[in-house]
């Protein structure tokens, strides 16, 4: 009879999950689903969610919802945890309980609205909490972000561009999501974002305050951990508390007080306000910059004196912060004001670096990095916006009306020479991949082969020139060599990476006077930031040490003396991190051996 009871009991109970996994269940009508007050539908390739009411309800919608994509990506992330961890069991099994520690510490510091959020998105899809939790911290675990954000004002509007630069995450570019939280009781948020995601790195309430997210790759002081910082919720989720609770300035200087991160830029636009501010989330602080004239914007570099010398190492000072910083001012004065949203796409679509129309190394503002590129109307309620996984900003941009949900194209795909190039790249990488698929050891005949590829392809002349000139420098052909790097830089006479290659080349074949001539040239000839002229002295003064060992001469040793009295001086403006502390005790050691 005992057993007949457990039977029945356990057929209930098997059964009620039944019953309740078929109750959520969405309704499609038109193209739109719903389920309780959650909706969303497909426009252009791109989901558009609205979910409503408490937590766990809104993550409820969410999961019955977006199932299916949410599956999808799922199978899809386990592949992007494989090529970073490999297959083999062991380590596949470490991985998981550095996952799992990871994920733990990071729960700690989540808020209950949050992860009640997670558990209704866990009971609405297929996955369990654990799945979908690992999803959810998935960005803030294995990636870094370098980005592009700033406001531009006139005396009617505000507007406020991104461009979200965030390498190998492309799988993540093919589920795009907007998403309309409208949490009871609390200011309705929409967030541009990835399937799965429930974080902010974008987004702007319905009152017209909008948020973005840039990180600050500025150092934690020796001795310190991160974790003394990071005491807060994770900053994508402390946006979307601020996003529901503020639409001033001062209301979001308020949530920031006494919160405690470390190495985060949020761009703040208001439309009430009709203003904006960055602020800079270091060491446990929080800096305040506020707009000057028409517009604020920021990279990975700091805008306050105290963050940008006091906490920022020299080498933050490098082209890939300062080339966009001083392409964003040049727009700026350059684009006309009457249309924001049209200037705004202008910056935000830019491949220029200073002079030149596009740079092959990631210095521009939309670059091979970029994944999604946006711009938030605050005073029109408005979105506009391009994924892709690389290059987003010449991508196809939708319109999206916020207060109607009307969706449209706004600007179509740019055709762009940036673009070929990119593809010429791409099609090279493939190429070499299933060349030497049995990771083929570099010897002669790996590097003549690249040759031929090189001379025989469509790639941009400065990248083909490049690569050439550096193969021809593995197999010790130094003539080939030099005539191909000369070759990068004729056609790019001001660009400070032909002037470091052929450096590179000169130092590999011991030419260290050649080496010398070539620095000198570039520092008189090339675009430096304050970084690569850093850089740079410190090659010519290690040069000027080993040409004394070939050919000893009084002249040497004072430039090596007076180059690291300069290269101190440079140094010590800015906060020296443990590696810059590292390059000036090695040039004390050579400067050792002449006093």
């Amino acid at each position: 009879m005992n057993v007949k009871k457990s039977i029945s009991t356990l057929l209930l109970f098997f059964f009620s999950i039944i019953l309740v996994a078929q109750e959520y269940k969405y309704e499609e009508n038109n193209g739109i689903r719903t389920f309780h007050e959650g909706s969303m539908f497909i426009k252009e390739g791109v989901s558009f969610l609205t979910v409503k009411g408490e937590s766990y309800e809104m993550g409820l919608q969410y999961g019955v919802l977006m199932n299916d994509q949410i599956l999808d990506l799922d199978a899809k992330v386990d592949s992007i945890v494989d090529s970073f961890v490999g297959k083999f069991f062991l380590k596949k099994w470490i991985a998981n309980r550095v996952l799992k520690s990871k994920i733990r510490k990071i729960e700690k510091r989540m808020p209950k609205e949050f992860i009640e959020e997670l558990e209704g998105i866990a009971d609405g899809c297929d996955l369990n909490l654990r799945e979908v939790k690992t999803i959810a911290y998935f960005p803030q675990i294995f990636f870094d972000i370098s980005c592009t954000s700033f406001v531009l004002r006139n005396e009617n509007e505000l507007v406020h561009g991104r461009n979200l630069d965030w390498h190998d995450i492309e799988i993540f570019t093919h589920y795009p999501l907007i998403v309309n939280y409208h949490r009871k009781g609390k200011i309705p948020t929409s967030i541009l974002t990835f399937v799965s995601y429930p974080g902010a790195y974008t987004g702007m309430n319905h009152n017209g305050l909008s948020m973005s997210i840039n990180m600050n790759g500025c150092p934690i002081p020796e001795g310190k951990e991160n974790s003394d910082y990071n005491t807060d919720m994770p900053m994508p989720y402390k946006l979307r508390q601020v996003m529901e609770n503020a639409d001033k300035l001062s209301e979001v200087d308020k949530l920031f007080k006494n919160y405690s991160t470390h190495a985060w830029f949020i761009t703040v636009g208001s439309e009430k306000d009709h203003s904006a501010a960055m602020y800079e989330l270091t060491r446990g602080e929080v800096i305040k910059n506020d707009i000057n004239d028409n517009m604020i914007a920021v990279t990975n570099l700091s805008l306050s004196d105290k963050g940008r010398f006091e906490y920022s190492p020299i080498n933050m000072h490098k082209d890939w912060n300062i080339a966009r910083e001083d392409k964003l001012k040049e727009l700026n004065q350059k684009l006309d004001s009457k249309d924001l949203v049209e200037k705004a796409y202008k910056m935000v679509s830019s491949t220029e670096y200073y002079h030149l129309q596009h740079d092959p190394y990631n210095k521009a503002i939309n670059n091979d990095m970029t994944v999604k590129s946006c711009i938030m109307d605050n005073s029109n309620n408005k979105i506009y916006f391009s994924y892709a996984e690389r290059l987003a900003g010449l991508g196809r941009f939708l319109e999206y009306d916020i207060s109607t949900q009307k969706v449209s194209i706004f600007k179509e795909e740019k055709n762009s020479q940036t673009q070929i190039d990119l593809n010429n790249k791409l099609a090279y990488y493939k190429w070499k991949k299933e060349t030497f698929t049995n990771k083929k050891k570099r010897d002669n005949e790996y590097y003549t082969t690249l040759i031929e590829y090189f001379k025989n392809s469509s790639l941009e002349p400065v990248y083909k020139n490049r690569q050439i000139a550096m193969c021809y420098t593995n197999i010790g052909k130094k003539d080939k060599a030099i005539e191909y790097v000369n070759k990068f830089i004729e056609d790019r006479p001001k660009y400070n990476s032909a002037f470091d290659s052929k450096i590179t080349i000169l130092n590999y074949f011991k030419d260290y006077k050649a080496a010398i001539s070539t620095i000198d040239e570039m520092l008189k000839h090339a675009i430096l930031s304050p970084a690569d002229q850093y850089y740079a002295k410190i090659d010519l003064l290690k040069a000027h040490d080993k040409l004394q060992t070939q050919s000893p001469d009084q002249k040497n040793i004072d430039k090596i003396k007076q180059l690291a009295k300069e290269i101190k001086e440079e140094a010590n403006k800015y906060f020296l991190a443990k590696w810059i502390k590292k390059d000036l005790s090695k040039i004390d050691e050579i400067v050792a051996k002449y006093n």
